[in-house]
């Protein structure tokens, strides 16, 4: 082998390392990162389960503030590049605790603020078309504060779950699971065949429409709720009333702040979580708004909350006001219950409809489960054994065959139906002879009485159940007559045998 070609090679091989060293530091993401970390107060850390470590020597602490004295003293010029390798495309965690900038002192409260300072006061070359790859992080007498709303957790599990929900802006199109970085989606998308009607993410968000219910719950006074009868559930206590005022008070008082990870469950793929806007407002700012759709907006425009546009709320509105009146909060229409709203409700959110049978539904898992049972005579008759295709066809049978009379008189030819249970008992009393006292229930065809109506009944089904033409076996002795051979033999045998 020639050596001259070895070193060539050799020589290529470095170079081509070089240019790839080179091409990852390059990334936009992790140019705005270092520039934070090189020029701000800020400083990276990791964590192992409930333990906050230091992101060069892994050094693990008990709390951020004994982290920070570590960083000063032994990492104060420190290089982050070895830091922002780690990483792989994944964003970097950080403290702005006390966040300042080191050219000038000057203090902020947020990284957005910092690097426009550093863009317009220093110069610095700040990437604002691309991610600025931190997660932050507050930690304030001893609670972990949100950096994008304000709210509080005593643990660092709580609040790393939370903050993850302002930066899921990467979203697969197959399952619509969310991540929080570019690279995350492309391991995502590498490392797992996902189809959306079979597939259950591991990690990331299940789905968009939840995504934006999650931000929605976190952001204003919308109570969430189930029903079970005519009663209201409390999703987290499961305190049950009919009075709505009665249920708002209790939220305000005993659930003012929660995981909104906790109202949600495994069937809410079919289904959107049922919330209470009477008074609505933004929790952070704190105004009132009267309109759903003008929450979202507010939210969206004047908070910069991460609201999928290209997806649904993922939550059914309700205006339930003091439980007297039932009105739509979309349209306004009124109705006599809550089950009548529900239904109405939910009609404004039918995106998808069954090609077979025309049924809406609000989510796609609740229609491919829709699909999942055979439409060839699916729906059956409570009344009947009719059977039917769809919904509309057995409405339709129910209207024509069966009246709103439920009773009917099995002793008539014609089978007259009745609106109540005394207007057929007034009925078999005139025409039948049915009575209220012992042994007053006679047949009128044979005379033979009975001490209940179930004996009657019973009678009249068995012996007097055809038309008189078809009475054709008759007694020669008592001139009784009777439908069968059988009944007649067993007549002759119990009257008239010595």
């Amino acid at each position: 082998m020639d050596p001259t070609l070895g070193v060539k090679a050799t020589g290529r091989c470095v170079v081509s390392r070089k240019k790839k060293v080179s091409f990852i530091y390059s990334i936009p993401q992790r140019n705005n990162a270092e520039l934070i970390l090189n020029h701000s107060s800020a400083y990276p850390f990791k964590t192992r389960y409930s333990q906050v470590l230091c992101s060069h020597c892994h050094k693990e602490f008990e709390i951020l503030s004994e982290l920070k004295v570590h960083m000063g003293k032994y990492h104060f010029n420190a290089d982050h590049k070895n830091v922002l390798y780690g990483l792989r495309g994944h964003l970097m965690k950080i403290d702005i605790s006390h966040l300042e900038c080191k050219l000038c002192r000057q203090t902020f409260l947020d990284i957005n603020d910092l690097m426009c300072h550093f863009s317009q006061e220093h110069d610095l070359p700040v990437n604002f078309n691309a991610s600025f790859g931190v997660l932050p992080y507050k930690y304030v007498d001893d609670h972990w504060v949100c950096v994008s709303c304000g709210k509080t957790y005593s643990n660092f599990n709580d609040i790393k779950r939370h903050t993850s929900t302002h930066f899921m802006n990467y979203n697969c199109e197959k399952c619509g699971t969310t991540f929080i970085s570019y690279q995350a989606l492309k391991d995502h998308q590498r490392q797992v065949k996902c189809y959306r009607t079979a597939y259950n993410p591991r990690n990331g968000r299940v789905l968009r429409p939840r995504s934006n219910a999650e931000i929605i719950l976190q952001c204003s006074s919308a109570y969430p709720f189930r029903t079970w009868m005519s009663n209201l559930n409390c999703i987290f206590c499961r305190v049950k009333t009919r009075d709505p005022v009665f249920f708002r008070n209790h939220m305000e008082a005993e659930h003012n702040t929660y995981d909104v990870q906790t109202a949600f469950y495994k069937k809410m793929r079919k289904a959107f979580l049922n919330v209470d806007i009477t008074d609505l407002k933004c929790k952070v700012c704190s105004i009132t708004i009267d309109k759903f759709e003008d929450l979202i907006d507010h939210l969206k425009n004047d908070h910069n909350q991460p609201i999928k546009s290209d997806a649904q709320s993922g939550l059914l509105p309700f205006r339930l006001n003091d439980g007297s009146s039932w009105k739509c909060a979309i349209c306004n229409n009124q109705f006599i219950n809550f089950d009548a709203l529900r239904k109405h409700t939910q009609s404004h959110f039918h995106n998808y409809v069954c090609d077979t049978c025309g049924e809406g539904f609000i989510t796609e898992s609740a229609l491919i489960a829709h699909n999942k049972i055979p439409h060839e005579n699916k729906y059956s008759c409570s009344r009947c054994k009719a059977t039917f295709t769809s919904l509309n066809e057995r409405s339709a049978h129910v209207k024509t065959k069966h009246t709103s009379k439920p009773y009917v008189c099995l002793c008539c030819d014609d089978k007259p139906r009745f609106s109540s249970w005394e207007m057929k008992k007034k009925h078999q009393l005139i025409v039948h002879n049915y009575g209220s006292d012992g042994d007053s229930y006679a047949c009128t065809l044979c005379g033979k009485s009975f001490k209940s109506r179930s004996g009657k009944y019973n009678h009249m089904l068995r012996v007097h159940r055809r038309i008189n033409s078809e009475l054709n076996f008759i007694c020669s002795n008592c001139s009784r007559s009777f439908t069968s051979q059988l009944f007649l033999d067993k007549h002759m045998a119990k009257k008239h045998t010595i």
